[in-house]
């Protein structure tokens, strides 16, 4: 499930957390997870404005993904409740629509698309299902051990 964190899926986003984090540390100051705690940045974050994650960032994301693992195991994550940041084009669940049809523009098949955008995840839940269930349920790594 590929998330839509900024600096997760842009390089440029990656390079800029790191160089904040830095900063941060520099001058003693604690980020934490989920807290609002840059006002001691304010003036390095006016210096050197985030940059915006793009849509196509994503899409290039989700076809590393695709490249690695297989488009049988990629999913739409967004993470939209664990960031503040979301990237341009993607700021919720009702944009999905212009992701998907940038995966489809860049020639993913309508069958790949389908599974990208929610097909792996149904599958994967009905087969956890039956595992659960008492079935014979065999991912891609065999049967589970008894």
């Amino acid at each position: 499930m590929v998330t839509f964190v900024p600096q997760f899926v842009s390089p440029r986003c990656r390079e800029w957390a790191l160089e904040l984090e830095w900063e941060a540390g520099r001058r003693g100051v604690d980020l934490g997870f989920g807290v609002d705690s840059r006002a001691p940045l304010e003036d390095w974050l006016r210096a050197h404005p985030a940059p915006k994650a793009q849509l196509g960032e994503v899409a290039d994301h989700l076809e590393h993904v695709r490249e690695v693992a297989g488009v049988e195991h990629v999913g739409l994550g967004g993470d939209f409740d664990g960031t503040q940041e979301t990237c341009s084009g993607l700021e919720d669940v009702s944009a999905y629509p212009r992701l998907l049809g940038e995966l489809a523009r860049r020639r993913w098949s309508e069958d790949e698309v389908r599974l990208v955008a929610g097909g792996n995840a149904l599958r994967a839940l009905r087969e956890a299902e039956e595992f659960a269930a008492g079935g014979s349920a065999c991912g891609p790594l065999g049967p589970a051990p008894a």
